[in-house]
């Protein structure tokens, strides 16, 4: 044991100009300390030798050099206390009671909390000691070395509650990991448990926190809630920047209110930035609901690469039907890769739920990235099954906006649109690109949806179980490319309906397309349109008409057919049932200097209505005339 002289205000003062908190192992490593002033302080080697202490003086300072032995990164300030001033019993992790003196060592956390301090190692069950550690309600907690303790996330009233398990951090409360240190989580038998519980903390602020899940060693079969972070009811102000969560029976991440807890509010000012979530089992993500939620940067992958349970998406917002929920969240520069069945999933439709009242789905997006995703598509908007207790007259409020995004390899589609009810939230989406779909080389005619870029497809069973119309989509300046030299896309937009429904309020807005198998003949293909609207700006694309043709399902719709200008006869061109067909422009342009025409013939009893003029079944295009038609209604193209 050592004995040195030093001011108290001295010793203090020069710990907090050190940034002394014991993170500073030079500071305490030190063998020699030399100041002015009257009071003396105790040097011991470890916790064994201060809790041996027998003689210290109230209100006496103690260092210790380390934890378990002198150097290990453990060394702290203490304070003695009597036992009757110290408020219940010292834990023997942060605080330690002095058995040879019947007092107790206070541990001086003004400048915070190193989890050496509280002697936690690599593979042990450290899960009380951190706990300990967050009781004090220090302003800063620091996680420094590689090691790896363990954290027993199960909630210990299991399963009466089931997510009260896991450390919790005080509330304004700041968390600095050094990029080595990780926390592992513990196996479980359960389904549902948590390792870092956030559900009633705020002002919690957490810097390249790295935890890591049970996959590999969970000792159960059932369940897909397991989360490395759990933002929950209550939670307010939180912001985990640089965060890892990887190989989680469920999530990484989940933000939401499961189980629903009443008396608490759903989170609210939740920021993740720059975070990963890699190999997790059920999602890299969840979003249940949230109140002005932002996800910037980061990488969501993997998820279901290890093992896999639905959905398997990168990040999912998908609300259920408990009463209060509502979504309200941003992603800018966000990231998914690799992940199991998918990207990036919205599904807005439990909102509907008789539970909710006004429902809020409104998400901005910008600058997503999806990377070899899955076959449900890198970017997908759904509703649940529509037997579940989804209302489709229900309108939901808000909106999907998207602002740039680019969609690089997708096991099969790309951007799909599966059951998106009437009443969904309106989406518009500008600048989403998509470069070689379907990178799994499906084919066949039974998959078309599979093998394109973009698709919505109403199928038989959505319209008996009441969906014939979809929510309103406008695109603005989707691209499809396929850039491979033998391509896969079959065509860039596929959109089909079933008998009694049909694709409505769908409305694409100056599109590219490029090396599609069909032969880049038009950017859609849409069997039946109610007022869905193809539309160029600017230049159209050109197709040359050298040929009879025949139009059919969206076939070339908005694009200038041109007659060439060495052509000298007559070309046909057969127009598509208005009936199916409502929305949809057609445009012509005859070049020919050699007296070629063109000859539009109608479908059935359908007619070509020039302004002031009766109806006509065919219509013939001269020399230098251009031409525009439109079906403005069943029978009558517009002309």
């Amino acid at each position: 044991m050592e004995n040195k002289t030093m001011s108290r205000r001295v010793l203090l003062g020069t710990a907090a100009s050190a940034g002394a908190m014991l993170m500073a192992a030079s500071v305490l490593g030190q063998t020699e300390v030399r100041a002015t002033g009257g009071e003396q302080v105790i040097v011991v080697d470890d916790i064994a030798a201060l809790k041996s202490l027998s003689s210290p003086e109230d209100g006496q300072l103690v260092r210790t050099r380390g934890y378990y032995a002198s150097g290990d990164g453990g060394g702290a300030w203490y304070f003695i206390t009597p036992t009757a001033s110290y408020t219940g019993s010292p834990d023997g992790y942060v605080d330690h009671g002095l058995l040879a003196s019947g007092k107790v060592a206070v541990l001086a956390i003004s400048q915070g909390i190193d989890m050496l301090q509280v002697g936690v190692q690599t593979g042990i069950d450290c899960t009380a000691r951190v706990r300990a550690a967050y009781a004090k309600g220090a302003k800063n907690y620091f996680y420094t070395g590689d090691m790896a303790p363990v954290i027993d996330c199960d909630d210990p009233a299991y399963p009466t509650t089931k997510f009260n398990g896991g450390i919790r951090p005080p509330s304004d409360s700041t968390h600095w990991f050094d990029g080595r240190f990780r926390f592992q989580a513990k196996a479980s038998p359960y389904g549902e448990h948590v390792l870092f519980n956030l559900q009633g903390c705020e002002y919690v602020t957490m810097w390249r926190p790295w935890v890591i899940g049970d996959i590999g060693i969970h000792t159960g079969t059932g369940g897909e809630w397991g989360f490395g972070f759990y933002i929950a009811s209550g939670a307010k102000h939180i912001a985990i920047h640089n965060g890892t969560a990887e190989k989680f029976w469920g999530d990484g991440y989940y933000i939401g209110v499961y189980p629903h807890n009443t008396a608490l509010p759903i989170p609210e000012h939740i920021l993740l930035q720059d975070c990963i979530a890699d190999s997790n089992r059920r999602q890299g993500l969840s979003i249940v609901t949230v109140q002005s939620g932002r996800i910037v940067g980061g990488d969501y992958r993997n998820t279901g690469k290890i093992v896999l349970t639905n959905p398997g998406f990168g990040i999912d917002i998908e609300p259920n039907s408990q009463s209060g929920n509502k979504i309200d969240v941003s992603l800018i520069d966000v990231k998914t890769s690799s992940n199991g069945r998918g990207g990036l999933q919205l599904v807005p439709g439990f909102l509907t739920a008789s539970s909710t009242v006004n429902p809020l789905f409104d998400v901005y997006i910008a600058n997503y990235r999806s990377e070899s995703d899955g076959p449900v598509g890198g970017l997908r908007f759904a509703f649940p099954g529509l037997s579940g207790g989804v209302n489709l007259t229900k309108k939901i409020r808000g909106s999907i906006v998207i602002e740039k995004a680019l969609i690089v390899r997708p096991a099969r589609k790309a951007v799909e649109w599966a059951r998106w009810g009437p009443n969904a939230p309106e989406v518009i989406a500008t600048d989403v690109a998509v470069q070689d779909p379907n990178e799994a080389g499906v084919a066949g005619s039974s998959y078309p949806q599979e093998r394109s870029a973009f698709s919505i497809d109403i199928v038989a069973s959505h319209v008996a179980s009441g969906q014939v119309r979809i929510g309103k989509i406008t695109l603005i300046r989707p691209r499809a490319v396929d850039t491979r030299s033998t391509p896969q896309m079959l065509v860039p937009f596929w959109a089909n309906a079933a008998s009694g429904a049909a694709i409505n309020d769908l409305h694409i807005i100056d599109p590219y397309s490029e090396n599609d198998l069909e032969g880049d003949r038009g950017f859609l293909r849409l069997n039946v349109s109610d007022d869905s609207r193809l539309t160029y700006t600017g230049q159209r694309p050109r197709y040359v008409l050298d040929n009879n043709l025949t139009l059919s399902g969206g076939l070339l719709a908005g694009i200038e057919l041109m007659l060439p200008a060495a052509e000298t006869g007559t070309k046909d061109v057969q127009l598509p049932d208005t009936a199916v067909s409502i929305g949809l422009e057609y445009a012509f342009a005859n070049a020919s200097q050699s007296g070629g025409k063109i000859r539009l013939l109608v479908f059935g009893s359908d007619v070509l209505q020039l302004p002031g003029a009766a109806g006509a079944t065919s219509l013939l295009i001269e020399p230098g005339m251009i031409c525009k038609v439109r079906a403005q209604l069943p029978g009558v193209w517009s002309i």
